[in-house]
């Protein structure tokens, strides 16, 4: 049957060549998958009218004993190029071109869509069940009002079938987004010092440029005598001196 979709034909293709070659019947391939799914189901998977769910894919190819993975990535074609229909100017930008906040999180949004944009709440359960990609995380990510930590970035990585170079190169513009941020929130923190104040190098304490001291290292103190005398003399009471005696007159 003839589509639009050129990606979802070929996935519909080979779904209808893997169950041929297997010699089974769709009431058969929903018994061999415990029947997680339907006859009809499985059915409609290979009409190519609509892209079938992940799940139902994968369950197929399995029940066929064909390439769980290579099922996978015609699956994954197939959502990207309906999105790129419904959006021509749709594509992922090179990661080693990434430098900034926004960036990356449009990277990763265009990322998301060429991995078949699965529901959030299936790729938190792909990542693992101990929370390492909640679907929360997942929305505002999408949203664009939120950002990965580096483990959830790696669990998206994962669900997103991103391996080899690319995953480093996904893991360095991490990190490198990660340094440019600390760098503009220690340029805002020293705008607000400013606007606030707050003693600077002119006031004595240590510039930028000046040398740490040593760990261990005595601290440097200004001479005593210019910072503070070490006393203050004490206040020298006055002697009362005796009154002179009268002379005595001879007679």
């Amino acid at each position: 049957m003839a589509t639009a979709n050129a990606r979802l034909e070929e996935l519909a293709e080979w779904l209808r060549a893997q169950r041929h070659a297997a010699g089974l019947t769709h009431r058969e391939l929903a018994g061999r998958s415990a029947h997680a799914f339907s006859d009809t189901t499985f059915s409609r998977a290979t009409t190519g009218t609509r892209i079938p769910r992940l799940p139902v894919v994968e369950a197929y190819a399995r029940a066929c004993g064909a390439s769980v993975t290579h099922a996978r990535r015609l699956w994954r074609a197939a959502r990207y190029a309906e999105h790129r229909h419904r959006n021509p100017g749709a594509r992922v930008p090179r990661p080693d071109r990434v430098y900034d906040k926004g960036e990356l999180i449009h990277a990763l949004q265009q990322l998301y869509y060429k991995a078949g944009a699965m529901p959030m709440d299936e790729m938190e359960h792909r990542a693992g069940d101990h929370g390492e990609l909640p679907h929360s995380t997942v929305r505002r990510m999408l949203a664009g009002t939120s950002m990965f930590d580096l483990q959830q970035l790696y669990a998206f990585l994962h669900v997103c079938d991103v391996t080899g170079s690319a995953w480093e190169q996904w893991c360095q513009a991490w990190k490198r987004v990660k340094r440019h941020c600390e760098v503009l929130h220690a340029a805002e923190r020293a705008l607000r010092t400013h606007a606030h104040g707050r003693p600077g190098p002119r006031d004595g304490t240590r510039s930028a440029g000046a040398p740490r001291r040593a760990a261990g290292a005595p601290r440097a103190f200004p001479p005593v005598a210019l910072a503070m005398p070490l006393f203050r003399p004490a206040p020298v009471p006055a002697v009362a001196r005796p009154a002179p005696r009268p002379c005595a007159r001879s007679t």
